[in-house]
């Protein structure tokens, strides 16, 4: 990624999204010998990774300087507490873990690149995969002066999804639950595809946080055998009704006030089963 700068310092300073592995010290060493200052930068997702051990081996190899940022909070904030409210599940399989990682990483490496005056941003996603698309749509779309230069398995946010939908079903009108799903599944793919930072995905935003308004209460779960079961749930602003519900107490509603509904709802089935009745006479 490239965008205009005001350094003069060799060829200028770029901002490498380091993991300490084999393909991003590789590009470390690559961009020096272009003539390039390079400033790496790792962020501290809540991996098990020694960041020390990482620092020091970019320095031995010529980084300008290195910066570890902690995104925990952030990451849980503003990504993953989304992608609960929002049910973001792509392809009904996965809980986009590394699509919600990226653009976390994105932001804190265009802050970065802001605050250091750097001219360029790279990364050491393969251009063969999702990574790359996810890294530079979210850097095209906070810093449109920039041009391209050239685990599935997530147990936590598994846990808190089945304890979200269980309140959910708890606390949202049917109705909105069902538009609700239907936004979900758009946002799974704009998420999927690297377009968290895209207005259709501002605009689905606001949608489902207005749907969480009322979404508010307790879920405990039993986790076994890698699955997780409800036990009990509760809630202030719960739409259930036990005096509704209960066969005991009448309360407001009128057995005769079904009749309507299935006078209407009759007359549907009753001409299916005349349409039905009249083929099997014909082909009889």
């Amino acid at each position: 990624m490239e965008r205009k700068s005001h350094s003069s310092a060799k060829r200028g300073t770029v901002i490498l999204a380091y993991s300490g592995g084999l393909d991003t010290s590789c590009i470390l060493v690559w961009l020096i010998e272009e003539g390039y200052d390079v400033i790496a930068f790792m962020a501290d997702l809540g991996q098990k990774e020694d960041f020390e051990e990482a620092r020091k081996k970019a320095l031995k190899l010529g980084a300008k300087k290195v910066i570890i940022k902690d995104l925990q909070k952030e990451l849980i904030e503003d990504f993953v507490w989304m992608a609960v409210k929002a049910d973001l599940i792509y392809e009904d399989r996965y809980l986009l873990g590394t699509s919600l990682a990226r653009p976390c990483i994105v932001r804190a490496i265009v802050n970065i690149a802001d605050e250091t005056d750097a001219g360029f941003v790279s990364h050491g996603a393969t251009g063969k995969g999702n990574d790359q698309i996810r890294f530079e749509l979210g850097i095209y779309a906070l810093r449109p002066n920039l041009k391209s230069r050239g685990l599935y398995e997530t147990p936590g946010l598994t846990i808190l999804r089945e304890a979200h939908l269980d309140l959910e079903a708890l606390c949202m009108d049917r109705e909105v639950r069902r538009i609700k799903a239907y936004i979900s599944h758009k946002m799974a793919d704009q998420v999927y595809n690297g377009f968290w930072f895209s207005p259709e995905f501002e605009y689905a935003k606001y949608c489902i946080d207005h749907s969480q308004e009322n979404v508010t209460g307790q879920v405990q779960l039993k986790l076994y055998k890698g699955k997780a079961y409800i036990r009990s749930r509760s809630s202030p602003r719960s739409l259930y009704n036990q005096d509704l519900v209960s066969m005991d107490i009448q309360g407001n509603y009128e057995p005769s006030d079904a009749s309507g509904f299935i006078r209407v709802n009759s007359l549907r089935l009753a001409e299916h089963r005349r349409v039905l009745n009249e083929t099997q006479k014909l082909t009889s």
